[in-house]
């Protein structure tokens, strides 16, 4: 195996940076299809002086030295353009993105005709970007060359499905699950079956992942969707468990990080999980890690520190438009939940023209909902909750709307939906679903 496979594995997510889809580090093992020890430049695989290629920062800086030394190889050049946002993700700074463009259109014009890689990683930026129509198009050029690339396949599914095409999405991770039965391709699958309600399979799959998990970064992406699955169930003291084994496995990893503060905050451990989300938005300051950050600081009586991450979340924000990046559903969210109503149904009915998937239409909803638009709210939310995907936060916002329209029955049963799923979905949002249910109070 190459160096570079492994270290892009989670680069290769196609449904976007910023945390948006499943993904996993065994995606890399096909770029060798593409490549192979000739390719990349001998100091990556023999280990040169200066930054090791084991780390993502060592990758971006050999692979710079390879395409200065050989600027015709466009492997390489593919290869740096999906380093390139993978360094957006981990760090949050789209800022990368041109720099991945720019990588990436080198490498088509070295090599225009038989380049899957390029597309492969064509189709990861526009994900990146939250651009889902390109990447699945980008995903499908791709395929056109190279139709056996479990790779491609797993960024066109990603694709799919946030564009609201879940049956095309399932077909092709199962074509990739075909090809490649791996940690990527298992976790896509989990990934489908959750959205579908059946959180037995999505686990059982998910433990799939993990077991094939062949590396630490791998074994931390499996051990934190698993921590997921049981902190959406509200189990976030098993769910603690798993996001520390994810921790030890991958020091660094920050969706683990993100997944213990919420347990660490739904098990009353609030200062240490506090300390956990100043560590996390130091080192990756993602909107839905500022916005949770702030909410537990709100939860908590802390307003002014809860208004200092805001502040951050509008900065980061608009650094991500600059970048070319969409919108996705926490921006919606917070905007809803923070005052701005209108501004908040501009962008989600800007995104969710584009992106039509369960999230965005609750986020679509609750904008709805902000701007006193009870009747349109609630076929947004009816919308989100179309696949029965068990999310509590979905249910919530289904109940609100319910009560703002005077159905008691219809808003008492998804308060009670919400809190059932996992009565520690949001510090901010469990207190008013339990306000309400007692104002409503019991079922006649």
């Amino acid at each position: 195996m190459i160096v570079t496979a492994s270290v892009l594995a989670v680069a290769l997510i196609a449904a976007g940076a910023f945390g948006v889809s499943q993904f996993s580090e065994s995606d890399s093992d096909e770029i060798e299809t593409a490549a192979d020890a000739e390719v990349i430049a001998p100091q990556v695989v023999a280990g040169a002086a200066g930054p090791p290629a084991a780390t993502l920062d060592g990758l971006v800086e050999q692979l710079l030295v390879r395409v200065e030394a050989v600027p015709g190889d466009h492997v390489a050049w593919a290869t740096l353009g999906i380093a390139y946002v993978q360094q957006a993700r981990v760090v949050a700074d789209p800022s990368l993105f041109p720099r991945a463009q720019a990588a990436l259109e080198e490498s088509l014009a070295v090599e225009p005709d038989d380049n899957f890689l390029a597309y492969a990683g064509r189709s990861v930026l526009a994900a990146g970007r939250h651009r889902f129509a390109d990447a699945k198009t980008e995903a499908e050029r791709g395929l056109e060359i190279n139709s056996f690339n479990p790779i491609l396949w797993g960024a066109l599914s990603d694709a799919q499905l946030q564009l609201g095409e879940y049956d095309e999405a399932a077909a092709s991770v199962d074509r990739m699950i075909e090809l490649s039965p791996d940690t990527s391709s298992f976790s896509r699958a989990s990934y489908i079956a959750e959205l579908n309600g059946d959180v037995n399979e999505a686990t059982t799959l998910m433990q799939q992942a993990l077991d094939d998990a062949g590396s630490p970064t791998d074994r931390a992406f499996a051990l934190t969707i698993l921590g997921d699955l049981k902190f959406n169930a509200g189990e976030p003291g098993e769910a603690l468990t798993l996001y520390n084994q994810a921790r030890d496995a991958a020091p660094d990893d920050a969706a683990a990080l993100y997944g213990k503060a919420r347990a660490e905050a739904a098990l009353g451990q609030n200062e240490t999980a506090l300390d956990h989300y100043a560590e996390l938005v130091e080192a990756s300051p993602e909107p839905s890690y500022l916005v949770a950050y702030g909410e537990l600081l709100e939860s908590l009586g802390r307003t002014e520190e809860a208004e200092q991450q805001y502040a951050v979340v509008d900065a980061v924000l608009a650094l991500f438009e600059e970048n070319g990046v969409e919108n996705d559903a926490a921006p919606v969210l917070f905007l809803a939940d923070h005052d701005e109503p209108e501004r908040a149904l501009r962008e989600a009915e800007r995104a969710i023209a584009v992106r039509p998937f369960i999230a965005m239409h609750d986020a679509h909803a609750w904008a709805l909902y902000a701007s006193g638009r009870y009747d349109d709210a609630l076929e947004a939310s009816e919308q989100a909750l179309r696949l029965g995907t068990p999310n509590a936060q979905f249910h919530f916002h289904a109940g609100m709307i319910k009560l703002a329209l005077g159905n008691e029955d219809g808003a008492r049963v998804d308060l009670e939906r919400a809190l059932e799923i996992n009565p520690f979905f949001d510090p901010l949002d469990v207190p008013i679903a339990q306000s309400a249910l007692a104002e409503l109070g019991p079922a006649t």
